[in-house]
């Protein structure tokens, strides 16, 4: 095969790998909630989740965590909101579980 092809086929396979992740991220993060009482969201559908971009991940035999960039609305009739938010997975013996998700920051975007 030619280089280029090459570079293309492992370039596809890391894209493909990352939506995936992203996907899954995405799913976990259903019926959880993040922040306290001044700042806070619930995550109801995928839907909410107008864009997630991991920014950071760091990984030991026991532990899994992502920095995440988010883009949210609830519903068409509320406003759209910027977070960023720390989720962790733990290690079972069933594979990665979501353990906790910290919100770093949430702002209405104009």
């Amino acid at each position: 095969m030619k280089p280029i092809l090459l570079m293309f086929l492992a370039l596809t396979l890391v894209l493909g790998a990352a939506a995936a992740e992203v996907d899954q991220l995405k799913s976990d993060l259903i019926g959880q909630s993040m922040g306290g009482r001044e700042k806070c969201w619930k995550f109801q559908s995928v839907d909410q989740i107008k864009e997630l971009v991991i920014k950071q991940k760091t990984e030991n035999a026991q532990k899994r965590v992502y920095t995440v960039a988010l883009q949210l609305q609830a519903s068409k009739a509320s406003g759209k909101y910027a977070a960023e938010a720390r989720v962790v997975y733990t290690k079972t013996d069933a594979g990665w579980k979501l353990k906790d998700v910290g919100l770093l920051s949430l702002q209405k975007m104009e």
